[in-house]
């Protein structure tokens, strides 16, 4: 069982927010903006029990804003899961038997759901806020009669069991044997009889040469004994003095990992080392428990959803690049969330979740393969798909319109006409509007695979980014950081990522990409073909004139070398060629001076870069595409 799609309601920070899940989900996005808020509605949905009071929820959880400073007035938080087979009969089938009464069935592809809502609302009667767990049908109504018995949360719980890990990860309380993994490992350890009567009696004899192997020792054993006359009652006890462990389970819950960093280093124990080291090992520690316990804690069927914050807290960049790859080891379903570009380096587009918070409240991007609209299932939308070219499907199990990659305007309107005589044909053509619109943001694999396998160098500083530049090359890279100093807008202290495109794949894949993800972008190329080009191959992809106007910079002579030429900055060139040793710069005329600065495009670029950080009136004589671009730049949305 995996979670498909959480949606949060007035949840914290959370006013809106409809998130989907895959096996993998990494959740990025500045401080305060939603994350830890996502995984606790998760981890309290999942986590507690039905009728509970007071627990799950307390006044702090309420979304509050200034429309709504107190707790006890408005909405109620309401978190709703959906949890759905990717294919017909995925689930075992006891998941079937026992969770029939709040499996809903889709009649044509026979996929199985759920669809858990949670919900917390302050109670003027019972004066606290009541928290409320209930399964719901297809048409988000809840389940009566045999689908409201407490008893199917009871078993739904055993078949999703949820873990959560905070971002400071403690090894000493994860590795004591009071801790959920550790202690429970430890309880499951079995010593054969035979072995723990054996250890029993050479713990004994242990301890009485202990004892009289300095006469101190003896000597507080038989003083340690007036305890016994005093407290005894009747029949006197004995009191001891003991060195060993009483028995086998002392010994197991005094166990503790040792490590050594290397082999010529020494044995230390594991709260002695590095915080990456004990962050580190809990994460392991996970994972042994959920391969020997989860079947015996929960149900042989079940399937954990593990939600861990920052997992590479306190790791170098090289341990978290890799990382990734052992956290999507991990048995179950991972929703991480992650400030670390180390990290996010290798994880593939798909399973990113960027959250923003804004005037309209929270937001969530990613880069689906599909989009659903909640919408009635009616016979007249089905000759709709059956023209769609399998564009579109119908999701009974979910009540859901499912459109794959793209929504065709044709199909578009005619599903608008399919609704035209509903009765809430006015919200439903909200939804399909929406879906519309986002569909026309589909990225193809082919293309996130380019960027794989180009813009892997960049891919995890441009997501952390609040707004892209994008640039020819690695020339315009330098010069334009250097013009935006010299002009007072530093652009990594305003969270700008240049990306020089030439190097990582191409242009308009990234302004796609950017319109997906919620980056607001602009682009400067050259005045020559290639440039004009860039910009035409944007039409295409769904951008229409007025944002192509508003969005890109053309050069309006040629080349970056031909326009530094021809706005007259000839003796700053030849300078930047002296420095980086052309010793003839100086007697250059422009046709030479042309053909320098073409064979030396990065090192002169980095040069006048650095010159023009340092000199405004410099930084101000430079092309004015460049100059304008990072005025726009300015609270660009």
């Amino acid at each position: 069982m995996r979670l498909k799609r959480v949606r949060i309601n007035n949840f914290r920070s959370i006013r809106s927010a409809d998130i989907e899940f895959g096996e993998n989900t990494v959740l990025i996005g500045p401080n305060n903006s939603g994350k830890t808020a996502i995984l606790e509605a998760i981890r309290i949905a999942l986590t507690r029990r039905w009728g509970q009071r007071g627990t799950g929820f307390t006044e702090y959880d309420i979304h509050l804003c200034e429309s709504r400073p107190d707790p006890k007035i408005g909405d109620p938080v309401v978190i709703e899961l959906e949890i759905q087979e990717n294919v017909a009969n995925e689930w075992h089938e006891n998941i079937h038997g026992d969770l029939a009464d709040i499996i809903q069935t889709d009649p044509v592809s026979g996929v199985a759901s759920i669809i858990l809502r949670v919900s917390c609302a302050w109670d003027a009667l019972e004066e606290s806020f009541i928290p409320k767990w209930e399964f719901l049908n297809v048409t988000r109504q809840p389940l009566v009669g045999r689908g409201a018995r407490a008893l199917n949360l009871q078993e739904f719980f055993q078949f999703i069991p949820a873990f959560y890990m905070e971002a400071i990860r403690d090894a000493g309380d994860e590795f004591s044997s009071r801790s959920q993994f550790w202690g429970r490992l430890l309880k499951a350890v079995q010593i054969p009889d035979d072995l723990e009567k054996k250890s029993q009696r050479v713990f004994d004899l242990l301890n009485k040469k202990l004892l009289r192997a300095d006469p101190l020792l003896g000597t507080l054993s038989s003083g340690l004994s007036t305890i016994s006359r005093i407290a005894s009652a009747d029949q006197p006890g004995e009191a001891d003095l003991r060195l060993l462990p009483l028995n086998t389970w002392d010994i197991l819950s005094k166990a503790e990992v040792i490590y050594k960093s290397e082999a010529n280093k020494p044995w230390l124990p594991l709260h002695k080392h590095g915080q990456g080291v004990q962050s580190l090992s809990v994460m392991f520690l996970f994972k042994a428990f959920i391969e020997h316990l989860l079947d015996e804690l929960y149900r042989p069927e079940s399937s954990p959803v593990l939600a861990i914050e920052e997992p590479e807290t306190h790791l170098h960049p090289q341990a978290a690049r890799t990382l990734w790859r052992h956290i999507s080891e991990l048995p179950g379903q991972k929703i991480a969330s992650t400030h670390s570009p180390y990290f996010l380096e290798h994880v593939p587009f798909r399973d990113i979740r960027i959250v923003r918070v804004g005037n309209n409240g929270t937001t969530v991007h990613s880069l689906p393969t599909e989009y659903r609209a909640s919408c009635p299932n009616l016979p007249s939308i089905f000759a709709v798909m059956a023209k769609s070219a399998g564009r579109l499907s119908y999701d009974g199990s979910l009540g859901q319109i499912v459109v794959h990659q793209v929504l065709g305007q044709n199909i578009y309107r005619d599903l608008l006409t399919a609704y035209g005589t509903h009765p809430d044909r006015a919200a439903i053509g909200v939804e399909l509007k929406r879906v519309y619109e986002l569909s026309q943001r589909f990225i193809p694999d082919e293309e996130l695979a380019q960027l794989e396998t180009f813009a892997r160098r960049i891919r995890g500083e441009i997501f952390f980014a609040r707004r892209w530049l994008l640039v020819e090359g690695q020339c315009e890279y330098h010069l334009v950081h250097g013009i935006a100093e010299g002009l007072g807008y530093n652009l990594d202290e305003h969270g700008v990522s240049v990306i020089d495109f030439q190097n990582n794949g191409n242009p308009e894949c990234f302004c796609a990409l950017g319109r997906a993800l919620g980056y607001p972008w602009l682009m400067i190329v050259d005045g020559d073909a290639a440039g004009t080009s860039y910009i035409q191959k944007l039409s295409p992809r769904g951008f229409n004139v007025a944002e192509i106007a508003h969005r890109t910079y053309q050069l309006a002579e040629g080349d970056i070398e031909q326009q530094l030429i021809a706005d007259g900055l000839q003796a700053e060139l030849k300078a930047s060629l002296l420095d980086i040793g052309e010793t003839k710069a100086p007697t250059y005329d422009d046709a030479a001076l042309l053909k320098a600065l073409v064979a030396s495009k990065s090192a002169y670029g980095a040069v006048l870069g650095r010159k023009c950080a340092q000199d405004a009136a410099l930084a101000a004589r430079m092309p004015k595409a460049f100059r304008d671009a990072i005025i726009s730049l300015r609270g660009l949305e």
